[in-house]
């Protein structure tokens, strides 16, 4: 067992966290599987408006990989299937029927089965849209056996439910789940959690390799881990990785042949009601009008599907994204104010040192932030400044330019193939320079997957 500690990084003190015991949300009228965020995805539709469905039940699938699909994540009539540009499947909206069923699976034998009848039966029943890979942070490839196995059982972004929150109750489909991974790689599979974790389900899990980790935010991130155990080598290097909730799914669809609907999602941020804050059990593609009702005290805020860092964002009419289990409301800044500059920024939190609020202890007060830049765009000013709260081995404006110049050559030297633009959240939020790091890094990583994966 090794122990990550990391001191580089930064828990920004944010108002509006959740807290308390989980809760449950209303049944939903509407449920949707979001597909907006497979962006690389080409996908062939397998149902139509008017068409009833049971839980589980492919709905699309991807074209480049015949029988990966993604499965449905309620019982009803597709109601609407939403689309973008050049006609770009972007979701189904599903209204729930007041009894609703699974789908049907083949009997399957895990005992019994090969590794490639293994990977078959995940593919069929859409666990494959919840595994991804390094380098690149793509969907995992079936036809591709990875080297490694990283499971992250810890959350250190802005809002995120604990990893103990999305496995209590389905203790036995997590082991199922770690047991069947350890069945698809020959190597190892690492499980990564707090160490102040008392969970049994993380510290008494089998066929895995177990570590604790400490620290501020980026604690919670899979390339912390890589990095610290087991770096990746080369482009042609494979990783899987999966969070505990995926870990969850995988084990209670071959457990119970059911595709697993139900996540714990938080809903928080300076736009909530104080009171109405907190961790809720719901479905996988809950709709936001839900979400929001009764519990927005700011008019108009911004409205964000995911932690305010890496966060999307979404309107009323929208849904919880397929990969999120966070949603938070930031009150929209409309109007610049007079001289803030002049000011001495007293209640203005600020990591650089330009209000006063930054020569105070930090993580001491919370700040009810706003969706202001506080300036635009400009020329990087200080690298030494991203360096601090950076915990990966590399040089974050560097490599950012790199990016930015497309020379990938000298971006994989600095480090590209080992990082993931949620790693550049917070150089982002600290950024004087106002540049979207994040976005730079997420662009580059898919125009060089492209070019080097084809």
């Amino acid at each position: 067992m090794a122990h990550i500690k990391i001191t580089k990084g930064l828990d920004i003190p944010l108002k509006g966290k959740p807290s308390g015991n989980v809760q449950t949300l209303a049944r939903p009228q509407l449920i949707a599987l979001d597909l907006s965020s497979f962006e690389e995805i080409r996908f062939r539709l397998l149902v139509i408006v008017g068409d009833h469905v049971a839980i589980g039940q492919p709905l699309v699938e991807d074209k480049a990989i015949p029988g990966r699909v993604w499965a449905s994540p309620a019982g009803g009539i597709i109601t609407e299937v939403r689309r973008g540009d050049k006609r770009r499947l972007l979701g189904i909206i599903i209204q729930v029927a007041e009894e609703e069923r699974y789908y049907e699976q083949v009997p399957f034998d895990f005992n019994a089965a090969t590794r490639e009848e293994l990977v078959d039966r995940l593919k069929i029943g859409g666990l494959f849209a919840h595994i991804r890979q390094r380098p690149f942070n793509i969907l995992a490839r079936p036809d591709k056996e990875p080297r490694i196995i990283f499971i992250k059982a810890i959350e250190s972004a802005p809002f995120m439910p604990p990893a103990e929150m999305q496995v209590e109750g389905y203790e036995l489909d997590f082991q199922k789940g770690l047991d069947a991974l350890k069945r698809l790689t020959k190597g190892k599979v690492h499980l990564i959690y707090s160490k102040n974790s008392i969970f049994h389900p993380f510290i008494n899990a089998k066929h895995v390799e177990k570590h604790t980790a400490e620290g501020p935010h980026p604690i919670g991130t899979f390339s912390v881990f890589i990095e610290n155990l087991d770096p990746i080598k080369t482009s042609e290097d494979i990783i899987w990785t999966l969070n505990a909730h995926d870990v969850v799914t995988l084990g209670r669809f071959l457990r119970l042949e059911q595709y697993h609907i139900e996540r714990v999602i938080s809903i928080a941020g300076p736009g909530i009601l104080p009171d109405r804050t907190g961790y809720f059990r719901a479905r996988a593609g809950y709709p936001i009008e839900a979400l929001i009702l009764n519990r927005i005290q700011h008019n108009a805020p911004r409205l964000i599907s995911g932690t305010p860092l890496n966060g999307e964002q979404v309107k009323s009419s929208d849904f919880l994204k397929f990969d999120d289990y966070s949603f938070c409301a930031i009150p929209e800044c409309v109007e610049r104010e007079f001289l803030h500059f002049f000011r001495a920024g007293l209640n203005k939190y600020s990591y650089s040192k330009a209000y006063l609020s930054g020569f105070f202890s930090r993580g001491a007060k919370e700040y009810d932030f706003t969706t202001t830049l506080h300036g635009e765009p400009r020329a990087f000013i200080d690298p030494s400044l991203y360096d601090k709260i950076m915990p990966l081995a590399i040089p974050t404006m560097q490599l950012v330019k790199a990016v930015m110049a497309e020379d990938y050559d000298l971006a994989e030297e600095l480090g590209l193939l080992e990082v993931d633009s949620e790693d550049f959240a917070l150089a982002t939020f600290v950024c004087p320079s106002k540049m979207e790091m994040s976005e730079i890094i997420k662009k580059g990583l898919k125009v060089h997957s492209a070019e080097v994966l084809g």
